[in-house]
């Protein structure tokens, strides 16, 4: 079975579980819930290398900051 990671914040969670009792569901059955949705609705399937170009870091990205010459 895939495993989604993500960081969220305290109120967050909370927000999570005071749905879930809301609903009667578990926090897990929330989100399992909400990522399904939002990948049915989703116009695109995901795919491996799917953000290949897609996103931009930094013009500077793989350059060594300076003072970090001795820890690489």
């Amino acid at each position: 079975m895939p495993m989604l990671q993500a960081r969220i914040s305290t109120e967050e969670a909370n927000a999570i579980k005071t749905y879930a009792k809301i609903k009667g569901i578990t926090t897990s059955q929330v989100v399992r819930e909400s990522v399904a949705s939002y990948i049915a609705k989703s116009p695109e399937s995901l795919f491996f290398g799917c953000m290949k170009e897609g996103s931009w870091i930094s013009d500077d990205f793989d350059e060594i900051p300076e003072g970090f010459e001795d820890y690489i």
